[in-house]
């Protein structure tokens, strides 16, 4: 899966762009803030139908524009698809091959985009609902029941935490809730725990490639609660359990949304014992791993990676692009980086010029 072509109209500092990409390696070359970024954000949108950022859309739009256009075309194999998304102050309107989508969730299995942001470095030491989202997008992408499993989960949440404010609280009804809740809970337990099981069969060898030794990395989940044969008496337990401290804070505070996971390099913690350095790659690592669990070769996602390089030694980054040139299509922004075989884009000021090979 590839980005051959991309134009921009009126999208952050970009007034009008039209870029072709080559599939294998494309570095974004420019000083801070010359739109490198922006373009990177462009393409990352093209799958999630939001920001890497966590701005809302109209930031998007060029300031006195009425909206901002991203029009793309998405090489799959011998498919082709055009994405055309346009943004208003009043919403978002996306059209695959000119037809409008179901689901903003169904857009990552179209274009699948991998991405790694300079704020990623800290994710193991960041809250764990930075790490949920992880799992949450990734299992998303291989499984499109985990996105239905995972909305049915927040819509009975939700429910039940409303019920929980309630002066009166109706013990009959939330026991009904609860009950649905702990059901469609075991869906994402079971999701979770099989994609982190093919995660772990892979992790140690894309750390190990980019850290340049033999790397042991591990992934460990921990579900609210362990799957057993009587999972559900279980869990209808530890609710229970849970219920006077669930009431006294009219908000539920146990189950899937409250998981959490870790990552071990060679048997320890890399959020407490991990350096700068070591956090840095095998954040790297974690978020390019999903990558190979995809088993359709010409579905590989798209790789995008903003200031990667940034902090990691010249052994490093060498590793890293060794690493990154067997991927089927790369973007990387630097302010300087010199890549042999690169499709090279000079971006300044938000305008781009493809330099010649």
């Amino acid at each position: 899966m590839h980005v051959s072509r991309i134009r921009l109209k009126n999208f952050r500092g970009y007034y009008s762009l039209s870029l072709d990409f080559s599939s294998g390696m494309n570095v974004f070359i420019g000083k801070n803030a010359s739109g490198k970024t922006n373009l990177l954000e462009a393409i990352h949108y093209l799958s999630f139908a939001r920001s890497f950022r966590g701005v809302e859309d109209k930031e998007l739009i060029q300031n006195k524009a009425s909206q901002a256009v991203i029009n793309a075309e998405v090489v799959n194999g011998t498919n082709k698809k055009t994405i055309d998304v346009l943004i208003t102050e009043n919403g978002k309107k996306i059209l695959v091959n000119d037809k409008g989508i179901d689901k903003l969730s169904t857009l990552n299995q179209i274009v699948n985009v991998v991405a790694f942001m300079p704020q990623d470095v800290n994710i193991f030491r960041d809250s764990p609902k930075k790490r949920r989202d992880y799992l949450d997008i990734n299992i998303s992408k291989l499984n499109p029941l985990y996105a239905e499993a995972i909305s049915q989960v927040s819509e009975i949440l939700k429910e039940r935490n409303e019920i929980l404010k309630l002066d009166e609280v109706d013990q009959q009804q939330l026991e009904v809730v609860t009950d649905q809740l702990i059901k469609a809970e075991r869906e994402v337990i079971v999701m979770r725990k099989e994609f982190v099981a093919k995660l772990n069969k892979i992790i140690s060898k894309v750390a190990s490639a980019i850290k340049g030794e033999e790397s042991k990395v591990k992934v460990i989940y921990f579900p609210y609660l362990k799957l057993t044969d009587d999972y559900i008496d279980k869990a209808e337990k530890l609710y229970q359990d849970n219920l006077d401290n669930d009431l006294k804070r009219k908000a539920t505070n146990i189950g899937v949304h409250r998981e959490d996971f870790i990552l071990t390099l060679n048997g320890q913690d890399i959020s407490i014992q991990g350096s700068q350095g070591e956090n840095r790659l095998m954040a790297i690592a974690l978020k390019l791993s999903p990558y190979f669990l995809v088993e359709d070769k010409s579905k590989h996602p798209i790789v995008a990676l903003d200031d990667v390089m940034s902090e990691l030694d010249i052994k490093h980054q060498k590793k890293l692009i060794t690493f990154l040139k067997k991927l089927d299509q790369v973007f990387i922004t630097s302010t300087n980086l010199q890549i042999d075989k690169a499709s090279v884009y000079e971006i300044d000021n938000h305008h781009a010029i493809r330099r010649t090979k």
